[in-house]
């Protein structure tokens, strides 16, 4: 604040200021100095603008810098001589000089800025501000050296003015210099930039000089003689005006050296193009003699350019040429005319080679010491006679053209005959006479018109003539033989230069067929409108008019609707709605409208119709009005209302039919439990050859008709959507490789190839529901294999997450084309012998494509008769995660339970006593609910088997009994099974709702109850034969747990797999041999099986490797086969290192042999679960440990083993009665 205070001075005593005043003619000295040293710098700015090196260009703009530096600086200090104070004042020498590094600054800024092309807004206004900061500084720095007794102090406000005009002008004197350079002359925007520049100068110096307050007593000071003063101003005047001509000159001679380099260059440029130009240039005196010439002459005539120097251009000419060329250049000479007759010719000039060629000559002149020189251009216009050639044979075949184009041409008078100055040939085609006939005068087309049609005719030609426009009319021409034909005329009156019309040129087309189709169209319109009610509406929807079937409908006479709103005639409702708002805004967007629509005519009567809205477009394709399309659907619609009546009575049947079906479920699934267990027990004991083959067809019968009401029971929840999917995430490649292994066996029994193809680069893991989807691939995959006799049976999986596509495809019987799409419907085979030959219900089809259109697919048939069928599956199936290892549980040997089993029907508590006891358990029957209920609170009990339905109280009711008697007594829940041959969810939830704790389904499946026997009574981690382990990854060697379950443990798994490599080591080198030989099929045959028997060894890895290896020969890709191989080699081997080291340690201790009692009862559980397709893996162990009996039995029961390591399960059954008879030494007959 004190630097302030000491520099500023806001309000102060005139009386202790110090009085000062200017001389006028230094003033003005400094001010013509300011304008001179700015407009200097300004040009020479320009000129370093214009200089491309960069060298010169900081030297123009540093010494400039100097002289306008110098210039402020000199301004400044003739400003100070001019300024008169009564004081004596003396200036610091090093401060003065100080003070001109500033202007040096701000001339350095205001020339770089001056020396660019353009300059931004930003740019602009900064350099202002430097420039005008420097002026200021200099000034104040100035201001700063005077020594003198008054103190200098400076008012604020003109202070801060001083230093905006500096930064103002500044602006202004840029912009002026960049801002009018392309509006004014160059000279006007340089006068005026130097001026604003200067003014910059100097009105800052003088605004800073009117803000210095001088303050102190005024004093004589020493007075220094106008003489004095005048010489120092002359002299800073001379030296700084030096100083700019120094600098003006240094740059000029800069100026002139960059001249001369240009000179220098543009000769260089003009030679270059002298010497690279397409033309001849020769340069030639007065008498023909040629100077100079360029290269393109070695090209046109075959002489070098120097060769040409001094000869004549008579010898580049023909005779007869060089004769006209000579005569031109004499007349020039001798007539002081100063100008040729012509100066372009076109001349036949001759190559060195003596060809001549045409030439086009243009003639330059010029003066060399005042003697005339003739500057030739020569120019090859042989390419361009051609195209005059080529143009005149253009024209001729245009004639040809216009006298073959459709239609007649002609060219007529404006008499009143027409009288035809040309006419095309086409007329006599037309008209039956030639185009001479016209033209003679012997014929003309005003007699040939229609008499009905001539004076309209003329009417309208006249008037288009008189207004000056074209015209197209339409009339009726008699031909030579009378025949009428409609013409379409269009023609223009063609004038002289006065203005005058002088004939007509026009075109005749005949449209006599399309005036036949037009007519034709009037005829359908006339037939919709007489069939259809036809209304049109304007595009703001008022209505124009109605035929006599829209006013029927309507009710309304035409007179009252005309120019009605079409919202009118709707329900207000909707008419008030954006939707009608958006139907005329497409309306009148040029869209099509169609639909069913509600509608109110008189007496606000309701009636419905068909109707289509049409807009009709202009010659511009743009709608001028919407034509209406309608038929009355009134009838329809009362009929529609009839047919849903009818479909809720349908809906009513259905949900009748549903419930049909679930009674029907339990009246047939109770009778078939007892039918299906009983026979089972039957087949077990010893039975003549014709009784087991009886019960044998029972057992077959009734697994058939169990399958039958499956397939009843799914149609009927599908055709109500009461299925729902269970989506989870699963492995494909495993779901179709169980499919096909459930499939092999009948495969192979009748001798067919099954195929998976699943390529390795398809995704294996996918979100979806598992268990439909097998569902539909079993009926797929086992109708492949039932229907076909020889070949082979296909499954290939294609495509991507999202897109997959699943192909069953065999060389079966085939389907016929008419018979394609029945084989969906229900109950329907390709044809009625079907059923008869193969069985089967017709459902398995219907259900199928059910199941992949709930999905979100298709389920696609192609299929030649006698050739074969491929299904195709489609489905959306969304990419799924990784499966985690998932425990697997052997089924466990449960202790002995005491069962309470309640059922009304007797035989199926006698199947329930005789199956469970057995196993060993004890098994008290009761055959209603309350008998249950009693039993119950008597005894003591491990678990209840409790039957849904029966009569009085069923099992719902009786286990709600027991519920609250446990309760009152405080005893411990006991679990109970539902026994139900219901397969609704609703009759499910029933029962847990009524406290049961399990389902058990009927027809009985043994397995299924003792799992969930043994899940209720707590045993599946309990008992020591349970076994719990897991998936191997998708890689490992093995699947440890399938292979367990499989072969009853890995010792007889780790046998089975020995075997195999002894078996199989030859094949896998025999394969090489095979397809270095070429024989993909023999190959492909050979992986096939090898495949399947590992899969069958639970060998994973290789059974990967086979399926890949088996699609590669399929594709006959040969390096993928090679890698395949070397990786299947290293597979075999990696799987015998890793035999020897697996766990056996639990199966290393084998027991004593069983006795004979407990060997009979392994037999026969081993029989029991080889009849229903699975094996029992604690019975099969008890065989294999137990001490062969002889040689006979030793033997049978190899045969056994063998059958069953390769799934032959018929056979299997074979040895196991051979087992039997030895045991019971009585003959027990095969099946």
């Amino acid at each position: 604040m004190s630097f302030l205070h000491q520099m500023f001075l806001s309000d102060a005593d005139p009386s202790v200021l110090v009085l000062s005043s200017h001389d006028p003619v230094l003033v003005i000295l400094s001010l013509c100095i300011a304008v001179f040293t700015s407009g200097m710098a300004l040009q020479l700015a320009g000129e370093a603008r214009d200089t491309s090196s960069l060298f010169a260009r900081q030297a123009i703009i540093l010494t400039v810098s100097l002289a306008l530096g110098a210039g402020i600086w000199a301004m400044h200090f003739l400003g100070m001589l001019a300024f008169e104070l009564c004081a004596t004042v003396r200036f610091d020498l090093g401060v003065t000089l100080w003070s001109m590094l500033p202007s040096l600054g701000a001339s350095w800024v205001a020339l770089s800025l001056l020396a660019r092309r353009d300059l931004s807004g930003r740019q602009l206004c900064v350099g202002g501000v430097l420039v005008g900061a420097g002026i200021g500084a200099m000034h104040y720095s100035g201001m700063a050296a005077m020594q003198m007794t008054p103190l200098l102090r400076y008012d604020p406000w003109m202070f801060a003015l001083s230093i905006v005009v500096a930064v103002g002008l500044a602006i202004l004197a840029l912009w002026v210099r960049f801002g009018l350079q392309n509006r004014l002359p160059a000279r006007w925007a340089l006068g005026i930039s130097a001026l604003v520049m200067g003014l910059a100068i100097s009105g800052m110096h003088y605004v800073g000089m009117a803000a210095a307050r001088f303050v102190g007593v005024a004093e004589s000071p020493v007075p220094m003689s106008i003489m004095d003063s005048g010489y120092i101003a002359t002299a800073i005047t001379l030296i700084t005006v030096t100083l700019a001509v120094f600098v003006v000159a240094t740059n000029a001679l800069l100026r002139y050296r960059r001249l001369s380099l240009q000179l220098q260059a543009s000769e260089q440029h003009l030679r270059s193009i002298f010497d690279t130009a397409f033309d001849a240039i020769l340069t030639i005196d007065h008498s023909g003699t040629i100077c100079s010439a360029n290269r393109a002459v070695t090209r046109l005539f075959g002489w070098h350019p120097k060769q040409l120097i001094g000869q004549s251009m008579d010898q580049l000419l023909s005779p007869e040429h060089a004769q006209m060329l000579g005569g031109h250049l004499r007349d020039y000479v001798q007539s002081g005319l100063r100008r040729l007759p012509s100066s372009e010719l076109e001349l036949t000039c001759k190559g060195r080679d003596g060809q001549e060629q045409p030439v086009r000559i243009s003639i330059g002149i010029t003066q060399n010491k005042q003697r005339p020189l003739f500057v030739v251009f020569v120019t090859d216009i042989t390419e361009r006679k051609q195209m005059e050639r080529s143009i005149r044979e253009s024209e001729q075949q245009y004639r040809s053209l216009i006298s073959n184009i459709p239609g007649v041409s002609f060219r007529c008078l404006l008499d009143d005959d027409w009288s035809m100055i040309f006419i095309s040939d086409a007329v006599q085609a037309l008209t039956g006479w030639s185009a001479e006939d016209f033209t003679s005068r012997r014929q003309s087309i005003a007699a040939l018109y229609h008499p009905d049609d001539y004076q309209p005719t003329v009417e309208q030609v006249q008037a288009a003539i008189k207004q000056g426009r074209n015209y197209t009319v339409e009339y009726r021409l008699l031909d030579r033989q009378g025949r009428e034909h409609w013409i379409w005329e269009s023609g223009s009156t063609v004038c002289d230069e006065a203005g005058v019309p002088r004939w007509i040129d026009g075109v005749l087309l005949e449209q006599t067929e399309t005036k036949l189709r037009n007519a034709e169209y009037e005829g359908k319109v006339n037939a919709f409108s007489r069939a259809m009610a036809m209304v049109e509406f304007d595009l703001q929807g008022y209505l124009l008019t109605a035929n006599e079937n829209a006013l029927a409908i309507l009710g309304y006479p035409l007179e009252q609707i005309v120019g009605v709103h079409h919202r009118e005639f709707c329900d207000p409702h909707y008419a008030a709605s954006d939707d009608y708002i958006a139907f005329w805004d497409d309306l009148r967007a040029g869209m099509f409208k169609a639909g069913e629509f509600l509608r109110i005519g008189q007496g606000d009567k309701q009636f419905w119709i068909q109707a289509s809205y049409n807009p009709i477009l202009d010659t511009d394709g743009k709608p001028f009005k919407v034509v209406k399309l309608a038929s009355d659907l009134t009838p329809r619609r009362l009929m529609e209302q009839e047919m849903r009546v009818a479909r809720d009575r349908a809906e009513a049947a259905a949900a009748a039919r549903s419930s049909f079906l679930a009674n029907m479920s339990h009246e047939i699934r109770t009778p078939m439990n007892a039918i299906i267990g009983f026979t089972e027990l039957l087949i077990n004991t010893p039975l003549s050859d014709t009784q087991r083959r009886h019960l044998q067809t029972v057992q077959h019968s009734s697994r058939s008709l169990l399958g039958l009401l499956n397939d009843i029971l799914d149609t009927a929840k599908l055709d109500r959507g009461a299925v729902e999917l269970e989506v989870r995430d699963f492995s494909l490649r495993e779901l179709c490789g169980q499919v096909c292994t459930a499939q092999r066996l009948n495969a192979e029994n009748k001798g067919l190839k099954l195929l998976l193809e699943y390529p390795t680069q398809v995704e294996e893991f996918f979100c979806g529901d598992a268990l439909r989807l097998q569902q539909v691939l079993t009926n797929l995959l086992g109708n492949a294999v039932k229907f076909t006799h020889a070949g082979e049976v296909c499954v290939r999986v294609q495509g991507e997450p999202d897109a997959m596509r699943i192909t069953v495809e065999d060389t079966g019987i085939g389907i016929a084309a008419d018979r394609l799409e029945k084989i969906f419907e229900p109950f329907a085979q390709a044809d009625a012998s079907m059923s008869r030959r193969f069985g089967g219900t017709g459902l398995g089809t219907t259900i199928s494509r059910q199941l992949v259109e709930l999905m979100g697919g298709r389920l696609r048939v192609e299929s030649t008769l006698g050739v074969g069928s491929r299904f195709s599956i489609e489905l959306p199936l969304r990419a799924g995660k990784q499966l985690a290892p998932q425990p697997r549980q052997v089924m466990p040997q449960l202790r002995a339970l005491n069962i309470l089993a309640a059922d009304d029907v007797e035989q199926n508590l006698e199947l329930l006593q005789l199956t469970l006891q057995q196993l060993g358990h004890q098994v008290t029957g009761v055959v209603d609910g309350q008998a249950a209920v009693d039993a119950f609170a008597s005894g003591h009990y491990d678990l209840i088997l409790m039957d849904v339905q029966m009569p009085q109280v069923d099992g719902l009711e009786a286990t709600r009994r027991i519920r609250a008697h446990e309760a009152i007594h405080r005893r411990d829940a006991i679990p109970i099974i539902a026994l139900t041959a219901s397969v609704l969810d609703h009759d499910r939830q029933a029962a847990l709702d009524a406290g049961m704790n399990g389902f058990a389904s009927k027809p009985l499946v043994l397995d299924a109850l003792l799992g969930e026997m043994a899940r209720l009574t707590g045993q599946l981690d309990q008992h020591a034969d349970v076994s719990v382990v897991q998936h191997q990854p998708a890689d490992a060697l093995f699947d440890w747990g399938r292979g367990a379950q499989l072969w009853g443990g890995p010792v007889r798994m780790a046998a089975a797999i020995q075997r195999f490599l002894d078996e199989q080591g030859a094949e896998v080198k025999q394969l090489h041999v095979l397809v270095a030989a070429g024989e993909w099929e023999v190959a492909r045959s050979l992986v096939h099986r090898l495949r399947g028997t590992a899969a069958n060894l639970a060998l994973t890895h290789l059974a990967r490797l086979g399926e890949a290896l088996e699609y590669a020969l399929g594709q006959t890709e040969k390096p993928r086969v090679q890698a395949l191989l070397q990786e299947l080699s290293r597979a075999f081997q990696a799987v015998a290192a890793a035999v020897p080291v697996l766990p056996l340690a639990p199966y290393e201790d084998e027991a004593p042999g069983p006795a004979a009692a407990d060997l009979l009862a392994a037999i026969q559980r081993l029989r029991l679960a080889v009849v229903r397709g699975g094996l029992d893996d604690q019975a099969l162990a008890l065989l294999i440990q137990s001490p062969a009996q002889d040689e006979t039995f030793s033997k049978a029961r190899e045969r056994v083993r063998h059958a069953l390591d390769d799934f032959d399960f018929d056979r299997a059954l074979a040895g196991l009665d051979d087992l039997l008879r030895q045991m019971h030494d009585e003959d027990i007959p095969s099946p």
